[in-house]
Order: structure tokens, then sequence, then C-alpha cells
């Protein structure tokens, strides 16, 4: 099968990467470098950057058992830097797919079996891991057992406990750690040249790759679209199969973490005796309601399922539509029992 490498994060350090550097320069210059680098860490604080470091580091003409960092300067790290490198593997899920599939690992396991094209290292990424078939995974376990020689594998994932157990075991762990709250903002801040609301942070779940993504602009949009569209629903003038086709969009998982936020919010509000403010954190944004007690539990059931559908659309293909239809309904009966019927529509 044709393999290639497109759209590769750029090989850069973040301040906040320094400790699992230092790991990785110990275990490099003590030769205790695994074959087989377990790389986790939650999403959007640069792990693709940190892998895409370490391969253009191990690829790079100049490194040496006392010296771990790409030159910059030499043929490699120019083929690095043009995302051409023919010793580089960079495996994602295919186009409008889920997860990562039994062929796309074989024909990685196969091309690190074969000689390096720079008579150096090959270096596989697996992005990310946890998104292995049960088939690919079990087919990774011979790799892991008996690594070609001069070769380097990188599993990418912000969930270890969903990979199998026999794929963790025979893998070196090296944790990512995030930056604290303060650093990450201060970072955006600095990328942004310009202040960043704390909201834009919470969103991105205090992760700064993420966060910088939503500054520039698509978190605004997203929360005006978000306010707009549930005003509607709430007061009846829009009912769900108005609303439901214009969620069921690549911004789903955004959406779903703006109403678990904002659910959140909800319920808080209500706890403190103040649910009347029903915002999202931060942002003077009051959505109607129907009057009397809120049910908290039922606040709570709704964010359990939004991340269940955030977790779905990371492992499989799903009917969008028709799981955001179903959630709203699960929305109108917590928040708006009384809904007038053309909010609720025929079901």
């Amino acid at each position: 099968m044709a393999e290639e490498v497109v759209s590769l994060p750029p090989p850069k350090l973040l301040p906040w990467h320094a400790a699992a550097v230092e790991q990785l320069r110990s275990a490099w210059i003590g030769g205790r470098l695994s074959h087989a680098l377990l790389m986790h860490g939650a999403d959007g604080i640069g792990k693709g950057c940190l892998a895409a470091w370490l391969a253009a580091a191990v690829l790079c003409d100049t490194r040496g058992p006392e010296r771990l960092g790409p030159c910059g300067e030499c043929a490699s790290c120019k083929l690095i830097e043009a995302q051409t490198h023919p010793d580089l593997i960079w495996v994602r899920p295919e186009e409008d797919k889920q997860q990562l599939s039994i062929d796309q690992v074989r024909a990685m396991c196969e091309r690190l079996t074969k000689t390096s094209y720079r008579q150096g290292y090959k270096v596989a990424v697996l992005e990310p891991a946890h998104q292995m078939t049960i088939a690919a995974a079990n087919s990774l376990l011979k790799t892991l057992e008996e690594p070609a020689p001069a070769s380097l594998l990188i599993l990418l994932t912000s969930q270890p406990s969903a990979l199998l157990p026999t794929v963790r075991s025979r893998c070196l762990k090296l944790s990512v750690v995030g930056p604290s709250l303060e650093q990450a903002r201060a970072w955006v801040e600095a990328e942004l040249g310009q202040p960043v609301s704390p909201d834009v942070l919470e969103f991105a779940g205090r992760a700064p790759l993420k966060a910088l993504e939503h500054a520039r602009g698509s978190f605004a949009k997203l929360h005006e679209d978000m306010h707009q569209s549930l005003s509607a629903l709430l007061s009846g003038k829009a009912d769900v199969t108005q609303v439901a086709p214009s969620w069921a969009d690549e911004q789903l998982p955004a959406r779903l973490m703006w109403l678990d936020l904002w659910l959140q919010s909800l319920a808080r509000g209500a706890l403190t005796g103040n649910a009347e403010l029903v915002t999202f954190p931060s942002r003077p944004v009051h959505l109607p309601r129907s009057a009397g007690t809120l049910n908290i539990s039922g606040i709570y059931q709704l964010v359990d399922r939004a991340r269940a559908l955030k977790a779905q659309l990371a492992r499989t293909a799903l009917q969008r539509e028709l799981a955001v239809t179903s959630w709203l309904y699960a929305l109108l009966d917590v928040l708006a029992p009384q809904a007038t019927p053309s909010a609720r529509s025929p079901r």
C-alpha cells in the first residue's frame, strides 16, 4: 500500500518539554534509549512536536553517543524540514477513518525491516497509538519483540491505558507533562502577541496548542454559534431537527467540549443559588431556561453523555446527526421539560 508523509508537526521543543527531553538525553547518552518508546500525555501539549524533534535528532547526520539533538544544517535535517526524509515514517488514520488499520501497521513494520536509505536510523511514529485496531496492535508485537537494527518506534497517545498491555509492556514509557495554567497562558499570549481570555484555555482543557488555535478565531465564532442555536432551541424558536444537522459537522468534538463546560457552569450556578445566570465560564451569556428547580443529576448525566459521545467520535465511525439528535432531546428533557411542540418536533 502507498504511504505518504504529509503535514508533520515541526521538530520543536516547547518550554514544558524540558523534563522529558532530559530523560531522553540521559537514556541516549547512557545507551538505554529503547527501540520502542511510548510517549504519553494530554492532547494539545505538543507531543507530536517532541516526537518530531526526537526523530530529527536520531536521524541527524551529526548525532553521536554524547549528543542528542538535530543540528538543523545537515542533509538529514534539511530533509526533515522539507518533510521528505525517506527514513521517517509517520502513520496516522487514513482520511475519513478513526482507526489505524492492520494494513497501515504492517506496511510500517515492513519498512522498518528495510535497509536505511541514508545508512542510519529508521524512525516510525504511530499517532494516535491508542486508535490501533486490535488486529493492528497484535501485528505490532513481533516488531516490538524483534526490532530491526538501528530502528526507533514512537507511539504517541493521550490514552495509554487503551493500548493492549502486551504493547505497553514492551515500550519504554515517557510521560510528557503539560504546563501550568500560568505557563500555558504566558506561552499562548507570547505566540499571539496579545492577551488571551481565560475562557480559551478553559475550553482547550488548558492545552496550550489547542488554546492557541482557538484564540486565533475559532473559539469566538463557535461560542456565538452555540449561544444562538441553544437560545433558539430552549426558547422554542427552533426545534431539534433544525439544530442537530448544523451541529453534526467537523466541529462536533469542540461543540461537545463547549457543552461540557457550559453544563458544569450551569450546575455550579444552581448549587450556589445563582441558577438564573446560565453562563459559559467567565462569559456574560445568559441562555433561557424554564422556571423551576434545576435537575442537577440530569445535568451531570448530560455531561456524561456528551463525554461518551466525544470518546465514540475518536474511536469509531458514527451517525453524527442521529447521535446529536438523541442528545438534544435529552437536553430538552432536563432543561426544558415543558418545551413547546415546535422545539421538540416529532421524534
